[in-house]
This record gives structure tokens, C-alpha cells and sequence, in this order.
């Protein structure tokens, strides 16, 4: 059985490590203290694979997740952006079965957003999945664990955004695994294409963060509708 400590992950010198044989109460307490808030983790039935910030792509996620804002202020829906907050659901209790991680960013839109308002803490085996999870890729092996914890907790839409590539898929819940779909369910406004235009034109470097936020509101006035 692996052995971990809290103080160890302060020490962490790699950009990532995966570690095995780790108990679900092992993870939830490391994934609990406080002083590991800088380590991302990834639990899937015993393996837990810690990630340093050094493999965070935070500035994709923050467009990502302006432009999310911005179609719900353009829509007049409710919102609720929880940033990285841990996702996680044991599937048998007293083990090493459970599926757990931060998503890059996650939001809960619309009548879900009633549902969790005030809520402090997430408990998914009571409150739902948010709607919309927004992963940055790093590798394909850590996507397709992510992927797989995502289907675990039940996040019915997932933004894949390759940083490599530059390239983003939306991908739909279907039964226990993910079918890549040419328009977002959650946001109907927005297409893969669309989400890159949008990108772009950041890239552009016309705009700081406000004003970009500005042009976006525009922007999707403008489209037709889906």
C-alpha cells in the first residue's frame, strides 16, 4: 500500500506523479488539507496522479471560462463558476473504489445554479454535477483518466482544449462514457469553431480582458440563432 503523507506533497519536486494502491480515505484526507491546495489531483480506483502547477495551463481556462460568463449574460441565465473545486464520488465505500478530481473549471448554469446557491461545500451524492466542466489538456493519458472521472461523477458536458494543438472538442455524456458533438448543449450558441474564433480574436491582442469580455457579448448578440 502506498504511503503518503501531507508533508511529503509539500516537497514535490516533479511535475507529476502517480502514485498506487492509495485508499479513497487516504485521498480525501490529502485532497482536504489545506496546505496541498497547489497540488492538483486525479483519484480513479486507487491510483492517485498528483500534478504540480507547472502543468496548468490557468490562462486558457480563465478565456475558457470568460467566454462562458459571457454567453450566460448575454442569455439572462443563472450561473455559478466554481473554479477548481474537488469532484468526487465513491462508488464503494470502505475501499479504493471512487473517482475524484479539479476540473480546470466547472459551472453550474441555469436551474442547477438554484439548486447548489449558497451551498459552501458540494456533496454529489445530493447536489448534481455542474453542467459544464472545462479540461485542458496535457497529455492524452491524463485526459483519458480525466475523462473517465468526469463520466464517474456525471458531468453531462466537457470542453477538451488542447494546448498543443490549439485545437478544443465538446464532448456529451452517453451512458458511462463521452461522444464528441458538434455543438455544446449546455452553451447552443457556441461550436468548436466558434469557441476558437472567439480565441482568436483575444489572441488578436486588440483587447485586455474587459474589453475582450465586451467584444464577446457583441459578438454572440450577433450570431444566429442555433
Amino acid at each position: 500500500m502506498a504511503t503518503v503523507t501531507p508533508s511529503t506533497l509539500q516537497n514535490l519536486e516533479y511535475d507529476l506523479v502517480v502514485l498506487h494502491d492509495v485508499s479513497w480515505d487516504t485521498y480525501c484526507r490529502l485532497n482536504d488539507e489545506e496546505s496541498n491546495d497547489s497540488i492538483r489531483m486525479t483519484y480513479l480506483d486507487g491510483d492517485l496522479t498528483l500534478m504540480s502547477p507547472l502543468l496548468r495551463h490557468d490562462g486558457n481556462s480563465q478565456l475558457l471560462g470568460q467566454l462562458v460568463r459571457a454567453v450566460m449574460t448575454v442569455m439572462g441565465s443563472g450561473l455559478r463558476a466554481i473554479g477548481s473545486t474537488t469532484l468526487r464520488r465513491e462508488t464503494k465505500p470502505g475501499g479504493k473504489k471512487g473517482a475524484g478530481k479539479e476540473a480546470d473549471c466547472a459551472f453550474y448554469l441555469g436551474d442547477n445554479e438554484v439548486r447548489i446557491r449558497g451551498r459552501e461545500e458540494l456533496d454529489l451524492n445530493v447536489d448534481p454535477p455542474p453542467d459544464l466542466a472545462i479540461e485542458i489538456e496535457n497529455t492524452n493519458e491524463l485526459t483519458a483518466t480525466a475523462m473517465v472521472v468526469y463520466a464517474r461523477v456525471g458531468v453531462p458536458e466537457v470542453w477538451r482544449f488542447s494546448v498543443a494543438e490549439r485545437s478544443i472538442s465538446i464532448n456529451r455524456l452517453d451512458g458511462t462514457t463521452y461522444r464528441e458533438v458538434d455543438r455544446s448543449v449546455a452553451l447552443p450558441k457556441l461550436t468548436p469553431a466558434l469557441i476558437l474564433e472567439a480565441l482568436d480574436r483575444f489572441e488578436v491582442g486588440d483587447f485586455d480582458e474587459l474589453g475582450w469580455f465586451e467584444w464577446l457579448k457583441a459578438w454572440l448578440r450577433a450570431l444566429p440563432e442555433s
